[in-house]
């Protein structure tokens, strides 16, 4: 009886996003991992930031949508570009990868999985590890700190737990959820897009989760203005405390200024400053 049942259930259908940026050879790879896919998307769509792709270079009838953005908005506007084409074709969830992404041939069925075990679920999302160093685990979910401060954790992952936020890399959203959140903010541009998501979907009674399932990228170091900057745009956004909000601006400001005096032998206090004083004003996007 159960196999009838489970023969009968309708099987989820999900589009696929590639924000790609100047590396033909990266997004070939990842098309070749979503062919593979045990479960693969009903649409693919490459949305190229860096606007140097032709539909020439991405095959033949199976070739995904190019969508050309050379003026790069950046991450979130290539992931609502991409679940608008995902909502007029009826389908209900958009697996988001940036063209660096790697990942096994189970990865898109493991987090449908845990979307359909959870109907609260809005997103889920593999454990990160390093590309470089595959032994190390990256990111098993973000924790958000009552100040606003952001930051991975990286312990192992056993079963789908429940966490504040995932990394952006690779993550899997429920259309519906996305349209109770009016789609992914873009007001930051190259950082806390995946945080405030995040932040976004519980507010809107969505759970966030983190998988066993492993993919892996290597992470990249962000402008330290941006980083700062889109920090202090999402404490007033949520509306933080003052206080906390203060202790946890200056802390992540003094961690990253010593971070880059060991790296570069050079204190970058003007940008620090910048970073803060924009999102004090407000200023946000692409700089």
């Amino acid at each position: 009886m159960s196999d009838m049942n489970d023969a009968a259930m309708p099987v989820a259908r999900y589009a696929a996003v590639i924000i790609a940026y100047h590396r033909p050879d990266l997004l070939a790879a990842v098309l070749e991992r979503l062919r593979a896919q045990t479960r693969p998307p009903a649409m693919v769509v490459v949305v190229d930031n860096g606007g140097d792709i032709t539909e020439s270079s991405l095959g033949g009838a199976d070739a995904p949508i190019l969508v050309s953005r050379a003026d790069n908005p950046g991450y979130a506007a290539a992931v609502n570009i991409a679940a608008d084409r995902a909502r007029e074709a009826g389908i209900e969830h958009l697996l988001v990868l940036t063209h660096d992404a790697v990942f096994d041939h189970t990865l898109a069925g493991s987090l449908l999985d845990a979307l359909a075990d959870d109907p609260r679920a809005g997103c889920a999302a593999p454990t990160l590890r390093w590309v470089s160093r595959p032994d190390r685990i990256f990111s098993s979910g973000g924790v958000l700190t009552r100040g606003g401060r952001a930051y991975h954790r990286t312990d192992d992952v056993s079963s789908p737990r429940a966490v504040h936020w995932v990394d952006g890399a690779v993550t899997l959203l429920r259309i519906g959820a996305l349209d109770a959140i009016g789609g992914v903010d873009e007001r930051y541009f190259l950082y806390f897009e995946d945080v405030d998501t995040g932040w976004s979907l519980a507010r809107a009674g969505w759970r966030t989760l983190v998988v066993p399932e492993t993919a892996r990228q290597e992470p990249g170091a962000h402008p330290l203005r941006l980083g700062l900057r889109n920090m202090v745009l999402f404490i007033r956004k949520a509306r933080l405390p003052v206080l906390p909000a203060i202790f946890a601006v200056g802390r992540r400001a003094a961690e990253e200024l010593v971070v880059a005096l060991r790296r570069d032998r050079r204190l970058p206090l003007a940008a620090a400053l910048r970073g803060i004083v924009d999102g004090v004003a407000g200023r946000q996007g692409k700089p």
